[in-house]
C-alpha cells in the first residue's frame, strides 16, 4: 500500500476542511495505506486537547481514535507558540514538531501529498 501525507493550513472550527482531513484519513487507513498529518497555521488546533465544539465534528476526539490506529500527527511548533498553544495541550498519540523535521520527512516519505488549505 502507499503513504499518504495530508497538510492542514486551516482551523477546525473555521469550517469544514479539517473534517474533510480526518475523513481522508481515516478512509486511507481503512484501505490499509500508511497515512501522516501534518498541521501548519491554524491546522495546529487539530490537535489540541478539550476540544468541545457544539456545531462541528469534534475532530480532536476523531483525530485521537485515528492515532491508536496508526495515523502520524504532528503539528508546527512555531505556529503553535504564534498562537498561545503549548506542549502538554496536545492529544494523546500526537506530538508538536517542527516543519523542518517532521513535515519534511513527512513529505519525502508520502507517494501522494495533499494539502487543505483556505
Amino acid at each position: 500500500m502507499g503513504t499518504l501525507c495530508i497538510q492542514l493550513r486551516t482551523g477546525t472550527m473555521m469550517n469544514m476542511d479539517t473534517n474533510v482531513a480526518v475523513k481522508l484519513a481515516k478512509a486511507a487507513l481503512d484501505k490499509g495505506h500508511k497515512v501522516m498529518m501534518f498541521g501548519y497555521g491554524e491546522g495546529v488546533f487539530l490537535i489540541k486537547e478539550g476540544q468541545d465544539p457544539k456545531r462541528f465534528p469534534n475532530v480532536g476526539k476523531e483525530v485521537e481514535a485515528l492515532a491508536k490506529e496508526g495515523l502520524e500527527v504532528a503539528v508546527c511548533e512555531t505556529c503553535c507558540i504564534a498562537r498561545g498553544f503549548k506542549r502538554g495541550e496536545e492529544i494523546s498519540g500526537t506530538k508538536i514538531g517542527s516543519i523542518t523535521n517532521d513535515f519534511s520527512r513527512m513529505a519525502s516519505e508520502a507517494d501522494r501529498l495533499v494539502t487543505i488549505a483556505r
